[in-house]
């Protein structure tokens, strides 16, 4: 009897810490070439739960050459069934000593409803060249 005990508590631990999880996180990150980002970079995003909600943001990796204080952007948005939105959207970059050398995330949607199921891409494109950015990407948090 005891022993059925320790089992069923044991698989209960282990059924709560599987409820536990954290939430899933997709991360997509593309290289510039010669730490130069001048061209759209797409993402692709496939959703298969209508119900979660998002946080969705946009993360730069760059060297010590990057000194810019904003970067203006287009943000062009497919869904699964074709439609399309496009955005002007500006990365205000915090002063360089306020945070990480080589790396900084700004939240471009907070908790975004994705209503259908498949693929959504997502397409960035900075207004002009944007020197000493190594790598551009994007973050898809489900809460």
């Amino acid at each position: 009897m005891l022993r059925l005990l320790s089992y069923l508590g044991a698989s209960l631990l282990v059924a709560m810490l599987a409820s536990c999880g954290g939430a899933n996180r997709s991360v997509t990150m593309h290289d510039t070439e010669s730490s130069v980002w001048s061209e759209p970079e797409e993402f692709t995003y496939v959703n298969s739960d209508t119900l979660y909600r998002r946080d969705i943001s946009i993360t730069l990796r760059y060297d010590g050459g990057y000194v810019q204080e904003s970067i203006p952007l287009t943000v062009l948005t497919i869904s699964p069934d074709s439609m399309v939105l496009e955005e002007e959207f500006t990365l205000h970059v915090p002063r360089l000593a306020d945070m990480r050398p080589d790396e900084h995330t700004f939240p471009y949607r907070k908790q975004a409803l994705l209503k259908r199921s498949g693929e959504y891409r997502f397409r960035l494109t900075p207004k002009e060249p944007i020197e000493g950015v190594l790598s551009v990407g994007i973050i898809v948090d489900e809460r």
